[in-house]
């Protein structure tokens, strides 16, 4: 396939060119991670960045030309991610860092991008289906999520299936709002190991909604040369969203 690059940089590779200065130690991408600004606005939250990136917006979806220097978390400890993010979470109210955002996760999310489809004539966002809130991210695989001799445990696969069910989930109403829901069911079928150190594409997109439940699919992805989606994994979850939320619900 595609995916060329299997050394495990660990958070000590200069990483992407295309990246902004609080993701300078991502592992070298695959050649077809260049597309993923058609993948939608990329997703910043506090906790993940290390800073309140929402607060002078009217949600957390940041388009690529807000990245970067008008974006990058700074609290007087210079530049290093991870401190940076950890004395955010502290004085927040978490207790560690997280299982699959963090600089030093085994599998880790290195973004989400999202989509929300157009709005329709009662001026909800919500979709379904092909018109569906499309979320995408890149996930890295480190050596640290290794079980077989060269590959990455299962249960790092199921991980970033109950995350990204997760927060599709948040963004039902067309707006990211985290933490105002629970994931409740998460489905997934392993269909082909991944290999230590590889950068798949993750994919979550609502199936439907009834009342408060939302109901999710996701796929683990790779792509070969010709553009071909091999699939590492599948999954379906339940997420349901606070009363509130949604409108007369």
């Amino acid at each position: 396939n595609s995916n060329h690059h299997n050394g495990d940089c660990d958070g000590d590779c200069d990483g992407d060119a295309d990246a902004s200065p609080m993701t300078k130690k991502w592992p070298s991408l695959p050649m077809w991670a260049t597309e993923r600004r058609s993948w939608g606005k990329r997703l910043r939250i506090g906790e993940w960045e290390g800073c309140d990136v929402g607060k002078d917006n009217d949600d957390n979806d940041i388009d690529d030309d807000d990245d970067d220097e008008h974006h990058h978390c700074s609290n007087g400890i210079g530049d290093d991610e991870a401190q940076i993010v950890d004395q955010y979470r502290q004085e927040n109210g978490w207790k560690g860092s997280d299982l699959v955002h963090s600089e030093t996760s085994p599998v880790r999310i290195l973004e989400y991008r999202v989509k929300y489809p157009i709005h329709n004539p009662e001026g909800r966002r919500r979709g379904q289906g092909d018109d569906a809130v499309t979320l995408t991210g890149l996930v890295h695989f480190t050596h640290r999520a290794e079980s077989h001799r060269g590959f990455c445990h299962g249960g790092s696969m199921c991980s970033i299936m109950d995350d990204i069910i997760g927060w599709t989930g948040f963004c039902v109403t067309g707006d990211c709002k985290p933490w105002t829901g629970f994931t409740v069911q998460v489905n997934t079928s392993l269909v082909k190991p991944v290999p230590v150190g590889h950068v798949l594409k993750i994919r979550g997109m609502i199936e439907k909604v009834e009342r408060r439940k939302v109901y999710v699919r996701a796929q683990l992805v790779d792509l070969n040369e010709h553009g071909e989606e091999i699939v590492h994994a599948t999954g379906d979850g339940l997420v349901i969203v606070n009363r509130g939320v949604m409108d007369g619900h």
